[in-house]
């Protein structure tokens, strides 16, 4: 016993242990969602037009039908002006390339370990706080026409005039201005003073950025020299070089190489900290340098004044380009940029952009002869690389590719009276440009191109609401004070207005109904233009007919069905005759302002309520809406596409109807379309552009074949340089040189450029962890004092102060404070590695970032806390978390991703920690508290045993008497029960032995009568013989025989029933005889009746009998079968008797009886038209010892053991019952019952 509850007490605390472990144990890793922008597949639906009704074509009368006013368009007497679409245009002449022309100048041969070097000072200084200033919302350049971006002062950047730019390898952007300089991180600017304040009053300027082999930071200043920044560690390294140079570069071997305005090119090495100054070149035009840069072949050039240097790889040689290749003498070079193919562009403002090769030994140059005018301040080349080349106030984008060239007016000026402003192209492919006081101007190269007009930029009007392209090239542009004409190859815009009613100039939409001829929905009429004939037919609608006409077409046979607000009119060809449609006619709504017609000759009406389609065939219509399929009643837009789809555009999305396969797809924001209110749409190749209430989505299909290809939807809005969102209804148009216009009053907008989507993952970087509402600094004085020997000496910014590494005073943060430890730290992200914390720093929350200049209203988040979180977050465009409160002890692993403007999810940002558990939650403290629980465990323990053993004897002693208290109790029950049992088979014997008496009786009293007779008959015949009347004594012994053979019948008849009862009793063992179910089914019928009879002379039933003699014999216990008849008959008698003493004079009571052969069973029903059994009570009859009947009168048991005689014989009893009516008690056997008992 004392074993076993040892191990019990063992078993106890180890289940102990291992709860506490598991309540400090944390979820485990929740897997990324496999759809993380939880969008939904499109579901295509099978398309069937609706059933229609009749639709009838009213005939307006020839008085109402418009006359034309034939009007000739000349155009050299339109009014014009200069208008100019800056689309890319074919060179006139592609460039040549020409031989190199080297100078005849000697090549000047150098051996860099022989030049001589000057000592310079170095100081090192900590890059302090920055001064942060968020970017704010980015929108179009208020400074020409052209969607670019300005990010200026009042976007965020501390300056407007930028000196240089560079991408560091953490892809954050470094910018120079007049006011210090810059670090962009995606949301915000840290602005950093690095200079020091000039002692005599000059104004120092940071001249140029690059990035270095370690991927340090060189910058470049005027006045004060070259400081190298350590990005990862901020530190700064001073090295004091002198004034005037003005750009850097860094080769292989890791010397900086320097340009200077005085004394040429120079060469530092920053081990030696020596400064080597390339004296021998004398020349005043060499000595003056300004460009280097470090090409893919390791080729250093130079740029001097009059002259390109290239210094070989070997550095042993330079050689120079100058005059013989065309270079002016006075054209100084400032930058060098390099393409992909390894061409070199060199940028002077004096000269014209100018391409070198050295692999092809070739001089290109672009000028007046390819079309190009300018000058070439600054070259950067984007991810397809076309050179974006500035001049001025202008962008050049050349493609070389397809030689075509692309002019974009900034309004921003590049130089002012020093240095070009720097160029460049970031990671993700966006074009930075920096202007001389604008700030920065910033473009995607992969963007739309997008240029934008109004009434102060050539338009009659900002309102511009239809627009459709001529097949001479010519722009048609419907607006509310007339027609405006585009002509490119005369750069002009021509305005048409027609004389009369101001009315019919106030257009509302254009459609191309031919090859050579639109028409102009106006408010009161309509115009139709000749392309051919230059002939406009203007027509004026009488008001009673319709009033504002919108979008047309000329349909199979010729006629022009026009949409207005008042239903749809059709012109027949030669316009003699006019029909009309409108609700009155059957149509949904009168408010028609689409038009289509598809390849079945129906037409498609959308209004206001949804598309009416009418078949011209059936002369019916029918009607789409939201019910019948559509994503909303509200039809906006309606196009037919190149694949004779219908495309349907409403307020919550679009639906594209393809009538080659009878399907119709709806795509909507669950499909990731936002937003979904459509005003325009425009088929562009394969993809839709749709003009909706907030810019531009462009779809683009799913790829065939491709199942994992899905529709994906991009927004350009106002982060894309587009002014206004709103686009206008039914306007837009895809010309045939690529560009798509459109409305959106108040302007009108060209997109030059067919956008492409970058596949370019994004990337989030983690920023900030705030620990109980302290943002600490991870990077503390320790890790400061591990940057610098002891001999260091650190120096503020001005350079005025410096202390050493022994001055640094230890730190006392926050962090040191509540005892936070970590093992190192992320340099990249400044986020600590293997961070610990103690259980009461446990509330925190996190910032992120993505990096993305572009689109970033798009960008979006998730996040998740593994250990905490059971999922990752909703999808957010926040870039902080929730503040998680009050986190357990344990390991936790924070992530978080991003999604930008093209739809593409990042990789997750990850950042793991532990939290601690106080000291009574750790293992030293739980061995302890095992320990002293498991001695008091057994402590109590053995108290327990020692008094359980005492209780266990009590106990004992108890349940023996209890025991057999309970043995006798069950030994009485079983008696009683035996007697109840016994009882009933007495009852049932009594009621058998009384009808068996009955039985007996009659044909008893048959034999006592005659016999008494016979006896009579007998004294007679004596006297008749004793008188001599022997006829007499014939006669009467003849009466005698007839009554001696009555006896023998009856005798017999007695002895028949005792023979089957004798029978019956011989089968009571339980054995199985072949036994006729008719006979015994009467025979008991027949003996529960005398029985009942026998003890109640009052009672009296009717009997009905129907056997079916189909039923034959079954082998069964006869005596058993019996005892169930006899029950179900007696219960049948008892409830016709009872229901007649209490019902009224007129009921008579009748018990059926019958057999029926169902299959392989045999049915035998007894049936009474007694009182009924209740439902409640029908569910428990079967149940022994329950009896409805009086007390005394039954013992319960009847049917309870009819239910089991019949279930041993392998059949069932089933009961139907109806209150008041009567109940039906069948009996179902097997015909087989062999397989049974």
């Amino acid at each position: 016993m004392k074993k076993s509850y040892h191990h019990i007490s063992t078993y106890f605390l180890f289940l102990c242990l291992i709860v506490i472990v598991a309540s400090c144990q944390q979820g485990g890793v929740v897997p990324f969602p496999e759809n993380p922008s939880e969008y939904q597949e499109p579901i295509v639906k099978p398309f069937e037009v609706p059933n229609g009704k009749p639709l009838t074509w009213s005939k307006i009368p020839s008085e109402k039908v418009p006359e034309a006013i034939n009007h000739t368009i000349d155009f050299a007497r339109l009014p014009s002006k200069p208008f100019d679409i800056l689309d890319f245009k074919r060179l006139e002449s592609p460039p040549v390339a020409s031989p190199i022309a080297w100078t005849d100048e000697e090549e000047i041969k150098l051996n860099l370990d022989s030049i001589s070097g000057i000592s310079i000072p170095v100081k090192k200084q900590l890059l302090l706080e920055p001064q942060i200033t968020k970017l704010a919302f980015l929108s179009k350049s208020d400074l020409s026409n052209a969607g670019i971006l300005r990010i200026g002062q009042t976007e965020g950047l501390i300056g407007n005039k930028v000196f240089a730019m560079v991408t560091d390898l953490n892809g954050m952007i470094w910018i120079s201005t007049e006011r210090g300089l810059s670090k962009f991180t995606g949301d915000q600017f840290e602005n950093y003073n690095v200079l020091p304040r000039n002692p005599d009053g000059l104004i120092d300027y940071i001249v140029d950025l690059e990035i270095a082999n370690d991927g340090s930071l060189l910058i470049l200043s005027q006045l004060s020299g070259l400081y190298v920044l350590d990005i990862n560690h901020s530190l700064l390294t001073n090295y004091q070089i002198g004034t005037q140079f003005i750009r850097i570069d860094e080769d292989e071997s890791g010397l900086f190489w320097l340009g200077n305005l005085d004394t040429g090119v120079h060469f530092l090495d920053p081990s030696s900290k020596k400064l080597h100054p390339l004296t021998f070149l004398s020349k005043p035009s060499i000595r003056t340098a300004g460009g280097i840069h470090l090409d893919k072949a390791n080729n250093l050039w130079f740029g001097m004044t009059g002259k390109i240097g290239v210094l070989n790889p070997e550095r042993t040689s330079i050689r120079f380009i100058s005059g013989n290749a065309g270079i002016g003498s006075g054209s100084f070079f400032y930058e060098f940029t390099e393409n992909a193919t390894g061409e070199v562009w060199a940028s002077s403002p004096e000269e014209k952009p100018i391409a070198i090769s050295l692999k092809e030994n070739t001089f290109t140059r672009l000028g007046p002869e390819q079309g190009y005018f300018g000058k070439s301040l600054s070259v950067t080349f984007d991810l397809h690389n076309r050179a974006w080349i500035t001049d001025n106030d202008t962008i050049s984008l050349y493609d070389p590719e397809i030689q075509k060239i692309k002019k974009i007016h900034t309004g921003a000026k590049f130089r002012g009276s020093s240095f070009p402003s720097a160029t460049m192209t970031d990671a993700k492919g966006n074009v930075w440009l920096g202007t001389d006081n604008s700030g920065v101007l910033l473009i995607n190269p992969e963007g739309m191109l997008s240029q934008h007009f109004n009434a102060n930029s050539g338009l009659v009007n900002d309102e511009v609401w239809g627009i459709h392209e001529g097949p001479n090239g010519k722009v048609w542009m419907a607006t509310y004070e007339g027609i405006n004409i585009y002509d490119p190859e005369l750069e002009k815009i021509y305005l048409l207005k027609f004389p009369g009613n101001a009315n019919i100039n106030n257009h509302r939409s254009v459609s191309r109904i031919s090859n050579h001829e639109l028409l102009f929905g106006s408010f009161g009429g309509f115009t139709l233009i000749d392309l051919n004939t230059n002939v406009a037919s203007v027509f004026e609608l009488d008001p009673d007919v319709a009033r504002i006409a919108w979008k047309s077409i000329r349909d199979s046979k010729g006629n022009i069905l026009l949409g207005t607000v008042d239903g749809v009119l059709k012109f027949s060809p030669d316009f003699f005759s006019l029909e009309k449609i409108d609700e009155s006619s059957g149509l949904a709504s009168r408010r028609v302002w689409l038009i289509e017609e598809d390849k079945n000759g129906r037409l498609w009406l959308g209004n206001d309520i949804g598309v009416d389609i009418v078949d011209p065939a059936s002369g019916q219509v029918s009607y789409l809406s939201e019910r019948t399929g559509l994503t909303s009643d509200y039809t906006s837009m309606m196009i037919k596409t190149q694949s004779e789809e219908i495309i349907v555009g409403s307020d919550a999305g679009f639906s594209i109807i393809d009538l080659t396969s009878n399907t119709i797809t709806n795509l909507t924001p669950t499909q990731g379309l936002n937003p979904p209110v459509i005003y325009d749409i425009v088929e562009v190749g394969n993809d839709l552009h749709f003009g909706t209430d907030n810019g531009i989505v462009v779809a683009k299909r799913p790829i065939k074949d491709n199942p994992n290809s899905i529709w994906r939807f991009y927004n350009y809005g106002k982060r894309e340089g587009f002014p206004f969102n709103d686009y206008n209804q039914a306007t837009a148009t895809y010309t045939s040189n690529g560009n798509v216009w459109w409305g959106a009053a108040p302007i009108m907008s060209v997109n030059t450029q067919v956008p492409k989507i970058d596949t370019i993952q994004p990337a989030v970087v983690l920023t900030k962890i705030n620990i109980m509402d302290q943002n600490p600094d991870f990077l503390g004085t320790n890790f400061i004092k591990s940057l610098f020997n002891e001999e260091d000496t650190i120096w503020n910014t001005d350079h005025t102060e410096f202390y050493t590494k022994k001055d640094i005073p230890n730190d006392s943060s926050y962090l040191i404070q509540n005892q936070i430890t970590w093992d190192s730290v992320n340099l990249v992200s400044k986020m600590p590695v293997g961070l610990v914390l103690p259980f009461d720093q446990n509330s925190m929350n996190f910032s992120f970032m993505n990096q993305d200049v572009m689109g970033r209203d798009k960008i979006v988040y998730r996040y998740v806390l593994q250990g905490e979180d059971e999922s990752w977050s909703e999808i957010s465009p926040r870039s902080i978390t929730q503040n998680y409160y009050n986190l357990l002890p344990g390991d936790y692993t924070f992530k978080v991703a991003t999604r930008g403007f093209n739809g593409i999810w990042s990789e997750e940002a990850t950042i793991k920690f532990t939290i601690s558990p106080p000291w009574w939650q750790t293992w030293i403290a739980y061995l302890v508290f095992g320990s002293i629980l498991a001695a008091f465990i057994y402590a109590i323990v053995q108290l327990r045993s020692k008094y359980l053993q005492k209780e266990n004897r009590i106990l004992e002693e108890r349940v023996s008497h209890r025991t057999a208290q309970l043995k006798k109790s069950i030994d009485d029950l079983k008696n009683a029960q035996s007697q109840l049992v016994q009882s009933e088979k007495m009852a049932s014997l009594g009621e058998l032995t009384a009808g068996i008496a009955h039985e007996i009786q009659n044909p008893l009293n048959f034999v006592n009568n005659f016999s008494e007779v016979s006896g009579e008959l007998l004294e007679e015949m004596r006297e008749e013989l004793e008188k001599g009347d022997l006829d007499e004594a014939k006669a009467i012994s003849v009466d005698i025989q007839q009554n001696l053979d009555k006896i023998n019948q009856h005798g017999k008849r007695a002895d028949a029933i005792v023979k089957a009862m004798l029978q019956h009793s011989r089968i009571s063992g339980g054995n199985r005889a072949l036994t006729d179910i008719n006979v015994l089914a009467d025979e008991y019928l027949r003996l529960a009746y005398h029985g009942l009879r026998a003890k109640d002379k009052t009672f009296n039933s009717s009997m009905d009998t129907d056997y079916d003699p189909t039923v034959g014999k079954i082998e069964l216990v006869a005596q058993e079968l019996g005892r169930v008849l006899l029950n179900l008959i007696n219960n049948a008698f008892y409830a016709v008797t009872e229901k007649k003493s209490e019902s009224k004079a007129g009921f008579e009571p009748l018990v059926q009886v019958s057999t029926k052969r169902v299959g392989d069973w045999v049915e035998i029903k007894i049936k009474d038209n007694g009182k009924g059994i209740n439902q409640s009570v029908k569910e428990k009859i079967f149940q022994p010892f329950f009896t409805t009947k009086p007390t005394g009168q039954g013992t319960g048991l009847g049917l309870s053991i009819s239910y089991d005689i019949v279930k041993a014989h392998g059949g069932k009893i089933l009961v139907e019952s109806k209150e008041g009516e009567g109940t039906e008690f069948c009996i179902r056997l097997p015909i087989d019952t062999q397989n049974y008992g």
